[in-house]
């Protein structure tokens, strides 16, 4: 199939790719992209792997680029510097697409010219199937219930009526985000306060601050390669149950869409409730975690109130 947008529009779209010891997933992720119906450039950050995953991408895909971090800096600040790198080189869209994924041939074309035809969406998704693409991804199941993305399960199962090219969502995560260049230049980057994890919920708010819209196109599809199970922070380990609940206050505090008072309050009475449910239940190294995460949060007030002023403005980060 060959692409169906003119030539003569030279629209330059690049590939973001973060990576971090993923060998096992090159093969895929990289020929999803040489077979693509419209031509792409790729850039891919390293997150100082220790594995062969460079070496490979190195010898079997030699038009990648490859920027070398010397540390791990984790999904969102990677990107930042990926997205820099195709604002500089003149990107119209860029797309980040994660190292334990691949997509149809058809996939970014689609999403381009849904882009095309509805401007507003600033960032646009496919489907996500899950690694064998027979199924949806489990994660991305929820993301398209009524709750983030109304109507779209009903008329795709009772097709009542025409399915839409695209439908708006709350939140779908940044496997395969298609980002136009005015998006970026009115949100900016990934707010670097996220250490890893929550970037994207962040984004996403600040998308509809600034008066963009989120979409999912039900046309196009890519496949994500991942555990299919809804993530319990109860199973993590402690101290990865402490970096997750840090992540969930800052996603609560950040978002720009409400007041940081009301958001201030949703905090607390989040971190009482759980303080004293593993209290009471005398879980004292629950109780402790808690103090902990509560603690940290209070010593960062003023960063996060800085942050969400940075975030209110036009593409934040951008020039930081």
């Amino acid at each position: 199939m060959r692409s169906q947008i003119p030539n003569e529009n030279n629209i330059k779209i690049f590939v973001i790719i973060v990576t971090f010891n993923g060998a096992q997933w090159v093969e895929n992720c990289f020929n999803s992209l040489r077979n693509s119906t419209i031509s792409v450039q790729t850039i891919v950050i390293d997150n100082n792997s220790t594995d062969n995953c460079i070496s490979l991408i190195q010898s079997g895909f030699p038009e990648v680029s490859i920027l070398h971090s010397p540390e791990n800096l984790g999904f969102g600040k990677a990107n930042n510097i990926g997205i820099t790198e195709a604002l500089k080189l003149g990107a119209d869209y860029v797309f980040l697409l994660n190292q334990d994924a691949w997509v149809m041939p058809e996939t970014i074309e689609k999403l381009v010219e849904v882009h095309q035809a509805n401007p507003k969406y600033y960032v646009l998704s496919p489907l996500h199937l899950d690694g064998t693409g027979k199924k949806l991804d489990f994660g991305f199941s929820l993301y398209i219930s009524p709750y983030h993305c109304e109507n779209m399960v009903s008329d795709l199962i009772l097709r009542n009526g025409s399915v839409k090219e695209v439908y708006t969502t709350s939140f779908v995560n940044a496997a395969f985000w298609l980002i136009s260049r005015e998006g970026i230049e009115k949100i900016g980057l990934f707010d670097p306060i996220f250490p890893h994890y929550g970037e994207d919920n962040d984004y996403l708010h600040r998308v509809i601050f600034h008066g963009g819209k989120t979409g999912v196109c039900p046309a196009a599809f890519a496949c994500h390669d991942r555990v299919q199970e809804l993530a319990s922070v109860e199973k993590f380990p402690y101290g990865k149950r402490y970096k997750r609940q840090i992540v969930g206050c800052l996603i609560t505090l950040m978002n720009i869409n409400d007041s940081f008072y009301h958001c201030f309050m949703v905090f607390l009475r989040s971190r009482m409730e759980f303080f004293f449910a593993s209290f009471f239940k005398a879980k004292m190294k629950e109780s402790f975690l808690e103090l902990k995460v509560f603690f940290y949060i209070l010593l960062k007030i003023s960063k996060i109130k800085n942050h969400r002023r940075l975030n209110m403005e036009k593409g934040s980060w951008l020039s930081k």
